[in-house]
C-alpha cells in the first residue's frame, strides 16, 4: 500500500536534497561567474591602488612610496578642484531634483494635459548625448557667438553678453537639466504609488493645490527625494564630459577633469598622481554609494499602498494644470526642440559666427561630405555599433545569469557573487579607465589599444545596471515552471535556459536596447582607452570640439543621433522592445 502511494515532491524537497559529489554544472557555473565577475571587478582596481604607490609609470618598476599623495595633496591646484567638484556635484545636484521631482508630481500627481506626451518626451532628454547638448548650448550660449546671446543684445542694447555657458553656472545649469529625467524616473514611482485618498482629505479640509503637495505629498516623497539626491550628487562626482568641454579649457576643474589633464593631456604624463587622485575619488564614491544603498532600504517605511481601501489616481489642480502644462513645454522646448534644431542648422553652416539673415547664405552639404570621408569617424562609427551590439548583448546575458542565481537558486555563495557584481556601481567611469590602463599596459595579452580593452571596460561599468534591470524581470516570473522542470529532474542551468530566458525575452531585449544607447554614447573610458588605430566615435566627436570645429562635429552629431533613433525605432516598432517591459528591482 505505501509503495503504491505517489510520493508528493516539491520545488522545496528538491532544493534540499543533499548534494552531488564532486564539481556538478551548476557548481562550475557559479563558480566560474563569480570568479569572472570579481576579476572584472577587481582586477583593475588592485593595479589602480598599487600605481598610486608606485613610483614608476605603469609596468615600469619603480618602487613602493606615498609621494604621490604628497604631490597630489601639495599641488596648488587641488584646493581650487576641491571645491569646483563640491560645487557643480551640489548645484547640479539641486537643479536635477528640482526639475525630476517636479516633472514626477506634474506627470504621475496632476490632471495636467499632454502627460503622456511629457513622459515620452523625458525619455528623449535622457538619451540625448552629453556631446550634442553640449554642442548645441555652446552655439546658443557662447559669449561671442551665442545665438542666445546676440538676441538680447541686439534686443536690449546690451554690450557684454548676459550668459556664459564656459563657466561654473553654465556647467551646473547643462549637467542638471540633462539629469533631470534620470531623477524623474528614479522619483516618480514614489508619487505613483501614494494613496490618493490623503490627498484628497487635505483637500477637502481647505487645503489647495500647492498647499497639498507641501504638507502631505512632498512629506511622503522625501525618503526617495533624498536618496536620489545622493545618487544625484555622485553622479556629479563622477561626470565627465560637461565638466570637460565647458570647464576644463578656462580653468575651471573638478577632481576627474583634473585626473584625465594630469594622464593624458599634461606632458609628460604624472600616472602617480593620477592614481592617487583616482584612488581618492573612489574611496569617496563607495563611501557615499554605501549610504545611498542603507537609505533606499529605509524607503519601504513611506508606503501608504498596503492593500485593500487605498486609491491611486490624477489629482484635479483646476486652473493651475495650465501653468504646469506651459512649465512642462518650456521645459521640453529648451531641451529637445530648440537644441536638436540649432545643432541641425549648425550642421549646415560653413563656420559658426554672427547670427543673422545672412547665415541661410552659408549654408552647405559640405560638413556631411566631410565627416562621411573622415576614416577616423567612419571607423568610429562602425566600432561603436560592434561594441553596441556584441559587448551590450554579453553584458545582459551575464546579468541575466547573475541575477537568476542570485535570485531564483538557493546555491552557496550566491550573495557574493551578488555584492561583487554590484562592485563598479562605486566606480567613476575614468577612474576605473585609468585602472584599466595600469592592469593591461605591457602585459603579454596584447589587448591594450584594441577594441577589446573597451568592450571589458564598458562591461565591467555597465553590468551592475543591467543586473539590476534584469532583476526585475526575474521577480516577476513566478517560480511555478522551474518548479516542475525540477521535481522532473532538470538542473537549474536547464530551467535557466529552457524557461527563463524564452520568459524574459522582452526583458533582455529592453535592457540590450538601453546598454547599446549607454554603449554609443560613452566617453568617460573610451578617450582614456581607444587607441588611435581603433577609435569610436565619441572620441572622434570630442576631437572635432576640441579644434573647434563646430560645424563638421554637429554633422558628425546629428548622423550619430538619427543612428540611435533609427535603432530605437526598429526596437520599438519592428521588434516591439518597449521600456515598459523593464522593471528595475
Amino acid at each position: 500500500m505505501a509503495a503504491s502511494e505517489p510520493i508528493a515532491a516539491t520545488a522545496d524537497s528538491v532544493a534540499l536534497r543533499p548534494p552531488r559529489s564532486g564539481l556538478t554544472p551548476s557548481s562550475a557555473v557559479l563558480i566560474g561567474m563569480t570568479l569572472l565577475v570579481a576579476f572584472l571587478a577587481l582586477y583593475p582596481v588592485g593595479w589602480l591602488v598599487y600605481g598610486s604607490f608606485s613610483s614608476a609609470p605603469p609596468r615600469q618598476g619603480g618602487f613602493l612610496t606615498i609621494q604621490n599623495y604628497i604631490n597630489a595633496a601639495s599641488n596648488p591646484l587641488i584646493r581650487g578642484t576641491f571645491w569646483n567638484t563640491i560645487i557643480f556635484s551640489f548645484g547640479q545636484m539641486v537643479v536635477a531634483v528640482a526639475i525630476g521631482a517636479g516633472l514626477g508630481w506634474i506627470i504621475a500627481r496632476t490632471n495636467t494635459p499632454g502627460r503622456r506626451t511629457f513622459e515620452l518626451l523625458s525619455l528623449i532628454v535622457f538619451l540625448i548625448p552629453g556631446l550634442l547638448a553640449v554642442l548645441a548650448w555652446t552655439m546658443l550660449l557662447s559669449p561671442s557667438k551665442g545665438i542666445i546671446n546676440q538676441l538680447l543684445m541686439w534686443a536690449f542694447g546690451l554690450e557684454k553678453a548676459p550668459f556664459n555657458i564656459y563657466s561654473m553656472g553654465g556647467m551646473i545649469f547643462l549637467h542638471g537639466v540633462y539629469l533631470a529625467p534620470f531623477t524623474y524616473l528614479m522619483i516618480t514611482p514614489s508619487f505613483v504609488s501614494i494613496d490618493s485618498g490623503l490627498e484628497e482629505s487635505a483637500r477637502m479640509s481647505g487645503s489647495g493645490v500647492f498647499k497639498t503637495f507641501w504638507r502631505i505629498t512632498l512629506p511622503l516623497t522625501r525618503p526617495a527625494i533624498l536618496s536620489t539626491a545622493l545618487f544625484m550628487f555622485i553622479i556629479g562626482l563622477e561626470s565627465f564630459d560637461i565638466p570637460q568641454m565647458l570647464g576644463a579649457p578656462y580653468g575651471i576643474y573638478v577632481f576627474v577633469t583634473q585626473i584625465y589633464t594630469t594622464c593624458c593631456v599634461q606632458y609628460p604624463p604624472d600616472y602617480g598622481q593620477a592614481t592617487a587622485l583616482s584612488s581618492v575619488l573612489l574611496a569617496a564614491a563607495a563611501v557615499l554609494i554605501y549610504f545611498y544603498r542603507r537609505s533606499v532600504r529605509q524607503i519601504s517605511r513611506f508606503e501608504t499602498i498596503k492593500g485593500k481601501g487605498y486609491r491611486v489616481g490624477a489629482a484635479d489642480i483646476g486652473r493651475w494644470r495650465w501653468l504646469t502644462f506651459a512649465i512642462c513645454v518650456v521645459y521640453f522646448f529648451f531641451t529637445v526642440v530648440l537644441p536638436l534644431a540649432i545643432v541641425l542648422l549648425g550642421s549646415f553652416l560653413r563656420f559658426f559666427g554672427k547670427f543673422d539673415m545672412e547665415i541661410f547664405n552659408r549654408m552647405t552639404y559640405e560638413n556631411y561630405i566631410r565627416v562621411l570621408a573622415h576614416p577616423a569617424l567612419v571607423n568610429g562609427f562602425l566600432n561603436s555599433l560592434g561594441l553596441a551590439v556584441i559587448a551590450g548583448a554579453v553584458c545582459v546575458l551575464m546579468a541575466a545569469v547573475v541575477g537568476f542565481i542570485t535570485i531564483r537558486t538557493r546555491m552557496t555563495g550566491r550573495g557574493l557573487l551578488d555584492g561583487v557584481a554590484m562592485i563598479p556601481v562605486a566606480y567613476p567611469a575614468t577612474v576605473l579607465g585609468i585602472g584599466l590602463v595600469w592592469a593591461w599596459v605591457g602585459v603579454p595579452v596584447p589587448i591594450y589599444g584594441t577594441i577589446l580593452i573597451l568592450a571589458v571596460a564598458y562591461i565591467t561599468r555597465y553590468v551592475p545596471i543591467g543586473l539590476r534591470t534584469v532583476s526585475g524581470g526575474i521577480m516577476q516570473i513566478s517560480d511555478e515552471l522551474e518548479s516542475a522542470s525540477k521535481m522532473s529532474g532538470a538542473s537549474w542551468l536547464y530551467g535557466f535556459r529552457r524557461i527563463i530566458l524564452p520568459l524574459m525575452r522582452p526583458t533582455l531585449a529592453a535592457a540590450w536596447l538601453i546598454m547599446f544607447l549607454l554603449f554609443m554614447r560613452e566617453l568617460s573610458m573610451s578617450i582614456i582607452l581607444a587607441g588611435t588605430g581603433n577609435p569610436v566615435a565619441s572620441v572622434v566627436i570630442f576631437d572635432y570640439y576640441s579644434s573647434g570645429e563646430l560645424p563638421p562635429m554637429a554633422a558628425a552629431s546629428v548622423i550619430m543621433a538619427a543612428a540611435m533613433i533609427a535603432v530605437v525605432w526598429f526596437a520599438r516598432s519592428v521588434l516591439k522592445i518597449s521600456y515598459s517591459d523593464l522593471r528595475v528591482g
